[in-house]
């Protein structure tokens, strides 16, 4: 039977029950018709479809390949091939396939959207984007593809751009309920608070299952300070997922705003992310529990040694009860703040700093980005890092830091502490600019996501005699505090460069002056496979 290609009927039939999401039916039937007509190349694609539909996708790969033998220049399999590649990690494997479908058809705009994430898993951005954009330049009505150019975007940190592609892809697919999330939740970054909670309401009315959205609501609602709809809508989030960590941790914090601790204590001590943890620490010191915050430390330091914020809490109580932890990440922070200035790598600071700042002129910013510590200041949008791919002065700026870091190290190598003992590569540095205004400020926080951070001062504002437009180191944090806990005030100049590690709590004085303070802040990022 080789040679006998199946009748109309029985692969009309075959692709009924595809196409109607019957695909155990489906699949039966396609076994059994290529083993009937092991050449019949369309049984072998349609059963490698229904196999990507159920997850199997060894199986798929099996009669893609199959397929592929009958006909190599089948566009549609090595676009499939690329497609189970791709979920199963080979992502190599992966783009090749995608590459040579679109050789094959140049206008295929299936593969350019599948070789979009491709690219964007292999972290190649900016090709993701070009394949993204290409699929909807060829298939202009590609709601997917311009929901997923919105998320590259977003990751990317064009917030503006990212708006304008998920409201692209509402408008094509007006019942999108991931693109109106996804929205919401750039408004949300945007701002755009009430823009925000119509989105996530959206989603939610389309989906009343989306437990994602009923958290992010909540988030929204709390910023706009409606405490009791945002905690109402935390708890049917958990309702729907009683282990959903960000819902769980979300009505934590608001449970702490709102001074019910044990409340808090429940929900962060229930929630799974390494954020809860210290969380969980501040409810017990509110509770008065020292005893137990030790035990937790003790226990902490085993698991997570490395975590900035479970650091900042152990120096501070530390300090606090004149008691050390068992956390040795960097038990006395204000020890190693380090002060060096651009004038000892340029030889004309004024223009050096000028050129600095007209660069930073072209970089988009936001005001007062949401969840940041800005206050009456615009900050660069988040997830662009302004020493990726540098030229010009600011390519200059990341070598004098990459210096001064080595410098750094060598100042501080014989201390025991593992934020020396296991400093990181110091080539990974995420930069961004920060522009105050008049009453400008940062409110106190730290950096969780470095290592060391560091701040570059391109414009500052006089003092007055008060301490103006200082930075406050302390141990003290935002939901923790004592009036004997240690601080230092540093009232920087033009070209100054201040390192600290990410676990030492910083704030900025506010200043009266009508003028900018202009910065460059950075993160050392840890590298776990790479250490000095």
């Amino acid at each position: 039977m080789d040679n006998i290609n199946p009748s109309s009927y029985i692969i009309n039939d075959l692709i009924h029950h595809y196409e109607i999401a019957q695909y155990d039916k489906a699949e039966s039937k396609a076994l059994s018709i290529t083993k009937d007509f092991p050449k019949h190349q369309l049984s072998w694609k349609v059963l490698a479809a229904i196999f990507i539909k159920k997850n199997k996708n060894a199986e798929a790969l099996k009669a893609n390949k199959e397929a592929l033998k009958l006909n190599p220049e089948d566009h549609e399999v090595l676009n499939n091939l690329g497609l189970i590649f791709q979920k199963l990690g080979k992502f190599k494997e992966s783009e090749s396939n995608l590459k040579k479908a679109i050789s094959l058809k140049p206008d295929f705009s299936q593969a350019y959207f599948n070789l979009g994430i491709t690219s964007k898993i292999l972290r190649r951005l900016e090709e993701a984007e070009k394949n993204f954009k290409t699929a909807v330049k060829f298939q202009p009505n590609y709601a997917q593809a311009y929901n997923n150019l919105g998320n590259l975007q977003k990751e990317m940190g064009r917030l503006k751009e990212a708006e304008a592609s998920y409201t692209r892809a509402i408008n094509l697919k007006p019942d999108y309920v991931k693109a109106y999330s996804n929205l919401g939740a750039t408004q949300q970054e945007l701002g755009k608070l009430e823009e925000a909670e119509k989105n996530y309401s959206k989603a939610i009315a389309l989906k009343p299952d989306y437990i994602e959205s009923y958290s992010n609501l909540g988030v929204t609602l709390n910023k706009m300070g409606r405490l009791k709809e945002a905690e109402a809508s935390y708890t049917k989030a958990i309702e729907l997922n009683p282990n959903y960590a960000k819902a769980l941790y979300n009505r934590s914090q608001l449970f702490f705003d709102k001074a019910k601790y044990e409340l808090a204590l429940r929900d962060a001590d229930a929630c799974a992310s390494k954020e809860a943890k210290v969380l969980s620490l501040i409810a017990l010191y509110k509770l008065g529990r020292i005893g137990e915050i030790y035990k937790r430390i003790e226990a902490l330091s085993k698991v997570t040694p490395e975590d900035i914020s479970i650091a900042a809490f152990a120096a501070f109580i530390s300090k606090k009860e004149k008691k050390t932890t068992a956390y040795n990440f960097c038990p006395n922070p204000l020890d190693f703040i380090h002060v060096a200035n651009l004038s000892s790598h340029v030889n004309d600071l004024v223009k050096y700093v000028e050129g600095i700042i007209e660069e930073l002129d072209k970089i988009e910013t936001i005001w007062e980005p949401f969840g940041k510590s800005t206050i009456s200041g615009f900050q660069t949008l988040e997830g662009l890092n302004l020493f990726k791919n540098p030229s010009g002065k600011i390519s200059q700026l990341k070598s004098i830091i990459i210096s001064e870091l080595q410098k750094y190290y060598m100042k501080f190598k014989n201390e025991p502490c593992s934020y020396i003992q296991k400093f990181p590569s110091i080539n990974n540095i995420f930069g961004w600019n920060v522009i105050l205004k008049h009453n400008g400020h940062q409110s106190t926080h730290i950096h969780p996501a470095g290592w060391l951070s560091g701040v570059i001062y391109l414009k500052v504002v006089p003092s007055k005699g008060k301490d103006e437009g200082a930075i406050e180191f302390s141990l003290n944090g935002k939901h923790y505090y004592d009036l004997n806990s240690p601080s230092l005030k540093f009232q920087p100049e033009v070209g100054d460069i201040v390192f600290f590690p990410s676990s030492l709590h910083h704030k900025t004085i506010p200043f009266t002056t009508n003028t900018d303070r202009i910065i460059i802040s950075f993160d050392l990022i840890p590298d776990t496979e790479s250490t000095i």
